[in-house]
């Protein structure tokens, strides 16, 4: 579980949806007003997007989180070469337990045109945000000996957390993401080196054995089928964002600020007796507790979210 939760993380920083075809040009900050930094602050936010599907390179990789310090090499490899338009990572763990992660995404043209890459937000609704946080460039930082804008979210309540990006003036590739609260940080992931390649050996990024290997989820997934249950309460701003089942036969309920990822486990008619869980790694937090009206079901919640904000939207679930 603690590698699953720490790739998850690692993958939201990393390797961002990509949403547009040619690198924006992004302009000099400037204090000329609210709307032209909020402009300014989705050009960004898209350059990121843009990164992960345009470079292909290699860095380390630093994970910072309850009190302990984790130290990675990530492999990432673009080839669009023929018919191939994927995207390979490899993710090796430096202490520890010898162990890596691998990667293997298909690039994709979904119905409305974008091309994702197996992760969302497929992109970045500026509007919406700034109804819940407060965002602001605060100039320059160096970070990996490189040059970086500084992109802060601010909650607008305590349902959710505040992020510090990092995001490199050249290339647009994110060296450092922050996670806050309350002015404490919570989880810091940053390159302590970055290097861009002009290409990769795909055979070394993506070998035939690895410890752990990412399954392919389907880029374009929209709702599959009508679930049997509904949360009643969520913060402000979180939206459905799909639904599926699992192998395991579990529905799970899919919701997104825009920038927050919230995932609901429910099982139904398994166990007996669940107990309450809440375990947090880092920012990710995963709430698991049987359902009030029905004992032999539960209920996981599992995201970047405060614990207090799981645990009220896992007392909320309810049957249709």
């Amino acid at each position: 579980m603690d590698c699953l939760f720490l790739y998850t993380r690692l993958l939201s920083c990393c390797t961002l949806i990509t949403t547009l075809l040619v690198m924006p040009v992004f302009a000099e900050p400037d204090d000329s007003g609210v709307g032209k930094q909020y402009s300014q602050a989705e050009q960004l936010l898209n350059r990121v997007i843009v990164a992960n599907r345009y470079y292909s390179y290699e860095g380390l990789l630093t994970y910072e989180a309850n009190g302990s310090l984790s130290t990675m090499h990530l492999q990432h490899y673009v080839d669009d070469s023929g018919d191939h338009n994927r995207v390979l990572q490899r993710l090796e763990f430096l202490d520890g337990a010898d162990r890596h992660v691998v990667r293997n995404q298909p690039l994709k043209s979904c119905s409305d045109g974008q091309t994702r890459w197996g992760l969302w937000p497929a992109h970045f609704d500026i509007e919406d945000l700034k109804r819940h946080y407060h965002i602001s460039i605060q100039g320059r930082e160096r970070i990996a000996g490189r040059q970086s804008w500084v992109l802060d979210f601010v909650p607008k309540d305590d349902f959710r957390y505040g992020y510090r990006l990092n995001v490199d003036v050249v290339t647009g590739l994110l060296l450092r993401s922050l996670v806050v609260e309350n002015n404490e940080i919570v989880e810091r992931t940053q390159f302590v080196a970055l290097t861009l390649r002009s290409s990769l050996d795909s055979d070394q990024v993506d070998p035939q054995a690895s410890s752990w290997r990412v399954p392919e989820v389907d880029p374009c997934h929209t709702e599959q089928f009508q679930s049997a249950w509904y949360v009643d309460w969520l913060p402000d701003g979180f939206q459905p964002a799909g639904n599926r089942i699992t192998a395991q036969g579990e529905q799970v309920l899919m919701f997104t600020d825009g920038l927050v990822s919230i995932s609901v486990f429910i099982t139904s008619g398994r166990y007996q007796d669940v107990p309450k869980i809440t375990a947090r790694r880092g920012a990710t937090v995963a709430v698991i507790s049987p359902l009030s009206f029905d004992a032999s079901s539960s209920v996981a919640v599992v995201g970047e979210i405060p614990a207090v904000t799981a645990r009220r939207i896992a007392v909320s679930v309810k049957s249709q």
